[in-house]
């Protein structure tokens, strides 16, 4: 069985990489610190940054890091107030005025695709001139009002961007690996080939982060960088991060047989939307060397998976690309999720049965599954505001409005979690039935860990209905050995 990656391992930060490697090719002197990565407390970032004395401090902002983010403009300004804090990253495009309104630190914001934002940017602020001639971002001018710049058209050809910049970064204490079913333990570096998602899942930020339109690589391009990291970074695994890498059938099939004609002797994962993959590709891609490929089911019933989540395909699907996986030996990694919008739990069932099913066809199946998590700026968040699960004037920059949802922070940060027609104790059976089906434990870290993030009441409440839901599935499985 092969599994992800371990524990103690990061995938290097791609995005904060191209921004690093478009400015030093324009000649900026720059710095990227990856303080998780080197250990630091918020003590040595602040020294950091004493030490440096840099012009601008940017931030990459996911909604589970957001808190962080603000920290970290809140200490460069408390260095030197004269420092220009900017956000960019997923997070920042989605709830900007959110941001802006309640983190004062924090000075700019990127929106979307950052490669010519960050140049214009960081020449404004070399040279004295208005932030007001850079697309692309929100600011405060002088007298406090916030202000957009406009719409900055998306970068159609991805082939004349730099590779992400590994080099600005302590690449090996990343301690990247992934274990594969022949024994080995394998060097591994990821790898973004392409921007945009066609597709419309009512969950999701990607469309509104990179566009509806597709952009790729050429496949020549994509082969240049996968050598690139054999030959420097001695990688023998790749983690393709594409959304969706067989968006274009004829695009993938060239960089499949680009890889058998080189003999790369690479192996290498990758996400798939099945309803577009065909079996020969499929066979190729094994060929190249495929030993994951991951997808998303989202909910076993077709209702939900159809009209709700706007996956439009059906199980049969699933099943005939896991049967395929069997044949050509890859293992396939289905992706669920549990309490969707107006699911009932007759139909959260039908996930459980779907999932023994697969296990059936192909015992080999890497099953992951998440409780709902409700993202800022999606379908998903005005469904929730509607039905009274986040309130109407939630703010995702208040840690203290993280007591009016719930949150189970220990697994995914402080991300508002949707429950709707199913209750805690019908959730808590659910993922830990999956649990025992694929048989992934629920470990005591695991559980201090929780203890640990408790920020509410509310948290409490969940928490302790999982904890009854363990120790009941702990009595029972004793009970059965015995």
């Amino acid at each position: 069985m092969a599994q992800r990656w371990s524990d103690d391992s990061s995938m290097p930060p791609l995005g904060v990489l191209f921004l690093g490697a478009v400015l030093e090719k324009r000649g900026y002197d720059i710095e990227i610190v990856p303080a998780d990565i080197l250990g630091y407390d918020w003590k040595d970032i602040a020294k950091k940054i004493e030490d440096s004395k840099p012009d601008a401090v940017g931030v990459t902002t996911t909604t589970e890091n957001r808190f962080e983010s603000f920290k970290l403009a809140k200490i460069a300004k408390q260095v030197n107030p004269n420092i220009v804090t900017i956000l960019g990253g997923p997070h920042i495009s989605m709830a900007k005025m959110d941001t802006l309104i309640h983190i004062r630190d924090v000075d700019v914001l990127s929106i979307g695709e950052g490669e010519n934002t960050i140049i214009d940017f960081a020449e404004a602020i070399k040279t004295g001139d208005s932030l007001s001639k850079v697309k692309g971002i929100y600011y405060r001018d002088k007298y406090g009002k916030i202000l957009f710049t406009g719409e900055r058209k998306k970068i159609e050809n991805l082939d004349e961007l730099p590779f992400p910049a590994r080099h600005l970064i302590p690449i090996d204490k990343y301690n990247f690996y992934i274990d594969t079913r022949d024994g080995r333990r394998r060097r591994a570096q990821n790898i973004i080939t392409s921007r945009g998602c066609p597709f419309n899942c009512y969950f999701c930020a990607t469309p509104v982060n990179w566009g509806r339109k597709m952009r790729g690589y050429s496949p020549k391009k994509v082969l240049d960088e996968i050598e690139l990291l054999m030959d420097r970074y001695g990688a023998e695994f790749i983690w393709f991060y594409d959304d969706t890498l067989n968006y274009n059938s004829e695009r993938l099939n060239r960089i499949m047989d680009m890889i058998i004609e080189r003999k790369l002797n690479i192996k290498f994962s990758n996400e798939f939307r099945i309803d577009i993959i065909d079996k020969p590709l499929l066979e190729k891609m094994r060929k190249a060397g495929l030993e994951m490929g991951y997808f998303g089911i989202e909910a076993g019933a077709s209702r939900v998976r159809q009209d709700i989540v706007n996956k439009h395909f059906e199980i049969d699907k699933a099943y005939k690309f896991v049967e395929w996986s069997k044949e050509f030996d890859f293992i396939p990694g289905p992706f669920f999720i549990f309490s969707h919008y107006t699911e009932t739990w007759a139909e959260a069932q039908e996930t459980i049965k779907i999932m023994k099913e697969i296990k059936t066809i192909n015992p080999q199946a890497d099953i992951s599954t998440a409780i709902l998590h409700i993202y800022p700026g999606t379908p998903l968040e005005e469904i929730a505001k509607k039905e009274g699960i986040i309130p109407e004037n939630f703010s995702w920059s208040k840690k203290s409005d993280m007591k009016r949802v719930h949150t189970l922070p220990a697994a995914q940060g402080y991300v508002p979690l949707f429950k709707h027609k199913l209750n805690w104790w019908q959730i808590a059976n659910l993922v830990l039935k999956f649990s025992s089906t694929s048989n992934k434990k629920v470990s005591i870290s695991k559980i201090k860990q929780t203890i640990k993030y408790v920020a509410s009441l509310k948290d409490i409440y969940v928490d302790f209905i999982f904890f009854i839901v363990v120790l009941k599935n702990k009595i029972l499985d004793f009970k059965n050995k015995k």
